[in-house]
């Protein structure tokens, strides 16, 4: 029972945390994509958990930029930016040997990369993303007050047969 309370007390200090971090960056406009496939290791790995600014504008751009944008069969991808002009972009996964022109505009841009996760995001792929954090979020919430609780219930009755007082 130790081993569980333990790893309880371990699972809600780091989940908690990471949710009201997640939180904010979603509420500030951030968005998490899992990148499904290597095209663009070795800088990101398959399965990592990629955030993304989704507030940059297209002007603001620059060659080497890693962006999420949506390809004409309407797949999400994330590839780097080799050159732009207007609005025609050149873009390329890192381990990709082909080029492919991209005409990038309000309605397929999604955003920039600004920071990566490795791993974290195939761990949510496998295991239905939101359904296993809250699932996390309950048992580690779940698991930690309850055996305190009953463990002080318990003395407080016996304290209070013994000096006659009433426990609500």
């Amino acid at each position: 029972m130790k081993l569980i309370k333990n790893f309880a007390a371990i699972t809600t200090a780091i989940v908690i945390p990471v949710s009201v971090v997640a939180l904010a960056l979603v509420l500030l406009g951030y968005r998490p994509f899992i990148l499904l496939t290597a095209s663009m290791e070795p800088m990101y790995a398959k399965g990592s958990l990629c955030w993304v600014d989704t507030h940059v504008d297209l002007e603001s751009l620059e060659a080497g930029d890693v962006i999420i944008y949506r390809s004409n069969t309407n797949l999400v991808v994330m590839h780097r930016l080799i050159e732009k002009s207007g609005d025609i972009a050149v873009m390329k996964g890192d381990t990709n040997e082909t080029i492919q022109d991209v005409k990038l505009d309000r309605v397929n841009f999604i955003g920039r990369e600004i920071f990566t996760i490795p791993s974290l995001g195939a761990m949510f792929d496998h295991s239905h993303g939101v359904i296993w954090f809250i699932a996390a979020i309950f048992f580690a919430l779940a698991c930690v007050p309850w055996e305190d609780t009953k463990v002080e219930r318990e003395h407080a009755s016996d304290f209070a047969h013994e000096n006659s007082l009433e426990i609500p």
